[in-house]
């Protein structure tokens, strides 16, 4: 007990200082990474509002649209999220004219957003126009104004035979009021007594199509529809709160080195395909295939790639001194059946290593001499030729697959267990330890 304590607080030492002086499995290459730095983004379009004026029966579409800008900064937090700010400029506009309703506004607006952004193009890397959606909050700025006087000063009066006039229409003012024309001039504001608030909150809905240029730059068209909590951006209160939709066409530049990182890009001139379409060993079956690479030039295999065994004892053929062993036959590292009088000497010796290197251990608990307590081990394994068969549940601690329990792996596991990569609990990795040192 007191071994094993000594060798779990040794390994968590390997694993909070990163000590290790076995040889591990090589790492597996680095996912791709992106660029870190954001992007910039310019947007140009339309806004449209939709709100309580607009219902008369002579319209004219450009009543309603007037132009808009955005800028926007994103940044990347994911293969398909991001989050960006962005700053909306223009003006909301809408006109009436009916026989009972001639109303119309225009109004400055200036806006600031925060947006959650999902995005495809990283899941499509082949494609060159992807989708991508957003939602967000936002705080929006506006400030009503009319069109109720000519440029001379003149108020407009609208007179049910469709004209515009200065005076009211009553029989008196029939042969006397002058005609006007609408200049289109938003010179009145229709809120200068301040009766409600020229802010309010507001919730954008995107949906966007984005053009790859180069790794670094884009284009995009998209929509955003902006749901508002007021409905005074044109001054009329009535029926469900306002609204309005922002088509743009966008350019965006991505700082740094866009979608493709540098580990990306190390690979950029490498045939994949041809890689995968190959058989390194040249035994038959591709590489993308081949469970046994490395196989020896001209040793038969099956169809996984892996030497053939025949008589089925763990060694394969090539290998085998004894190609026929009985089925079932304990054997040793050259396919040679193993008898209860060769085990039962060999387990002897083993037994005796085994106790010798945890009295070593014991004795002296450092990497040194758990380093020469495992080469002995081994060495002893090669000598004497006895194949332990691992138990089930350490098979998951032998990382590099050799069938043997190293300092290093034990290191790994419990690297795994502060981390939560793997299944073992503190007993089961006391067992391992034993293990160690019985094998």
């Amino acid at each position: 007990m007191i071994i094993k304590k000594i060798l779990f607080a040794f390994a968590a030492v390997l694993f909070i200082g990163n000590i290790s002086a076995q040889e591990t499995p090589a790492p597996a290459p680095p996912a791709p990474t992106y660029s870190k730095l954001p992007s910039i983004s310019a947007a140009a379009g339309v806004l449209i509002f939709n709100g309580n004026i607009g219902q008369g029966n002579d319209l004219s579409s450009f009543s309603r649209i007037r132009a808009g800008y955005s800028v926007t900064i994103e940044e990347r937090i994911g293969k398909i999220l991001g989050v960006s700010i962005d700053g909306l400029f223009g003006k909301l506009a809408e006109s009436e004219r009916s026989k009972t309703s001639n109303r119309n506004f225009e109004s400055s607006v200036m806006q600031g957003n925060l947006n959650i952004v999902l995005h495809t193009d990283r899941l499509f890397p082949n494609a060159s126009l992807t989708p991508y959606i957003a939602v967000g909050a936002g705080l929006l700025s506006f400030n009503p104004y009319g069109d109720l006087k000519d440029k001379n000063g003149n108020k407009y009066y609208y007179w049910t035979d469709g004209s515009i006039r200065d005076r009211d229409q009553i029989p008196a003012n029939n042969a006397t009021a002058q005609y006007l024309q609408r200049d289109y001039v938003y010179e009145t504001k229709l809120d200068s007594l301040g009766k409600y608030s020229h802010t309010t909150l507001v919730v954008p809905l995107t949906l966007g199509f984005n053009l790859k240029i180069t790794d670094n730059l884009s284009a995009a068209i998209g929509a955003t529809y902006y749901m508002t909590f007021t409905n005074n951006i044109d001054n009329v209160q009535s029926g469900k709160n306002d609204a309005y939709l922002f088509t743009n066409v966008s350019v965006t530049y991505t700082l740094g080195h866009g979608d493709r990182g540098p580990d990306e890009k190390r690979y950029e001139s490498v045939d994949f395909s041809k890689i995968e379409d190959g058989d390194s060993d040249e035994d038959g079956v591709k590489d993308s295939k081949d469970k046994c690479a490395g196989t020896p030039k001209g040793v038969k295999v099956d169809s996984d790639g892996c030497p053939v065994d025949s008589d089925k004892d763990g060694v394969p053929d090539y290998m085998d001194k004894e190609p026929n062993s009985k089925k079932g036959a304990l054997v040793d590292n050259n396919g040679v059946t193993i008898t209860d009088e060769m085990l039962a000497k060999k387990q002897a010796e083993w037994d005796a290593a085994a106790e010798q290197r945890s009295e070593a251990f014991n004795a002296n608990p450092t990497q040194e001499s758990i380093s020469e307590i495992e080469k002995k081990a081994q060495q002893n394994r090669k000598e004497t030729g006895v194949q332990k068969s691992m138990p089930a549940e350490f098979q998951g601690a032998d990382f590099n697959k050799d069938g043997f329990i190293q300092a290093s792996e034990i290191n790994q596991v419990i690297d795994g267990f502060f981390t939560g990569e793997n299944d073992f609990t503190v007993e089961r990795i006391n067992r391992l330890i034993d293990y160690f040192f019985e094998q």
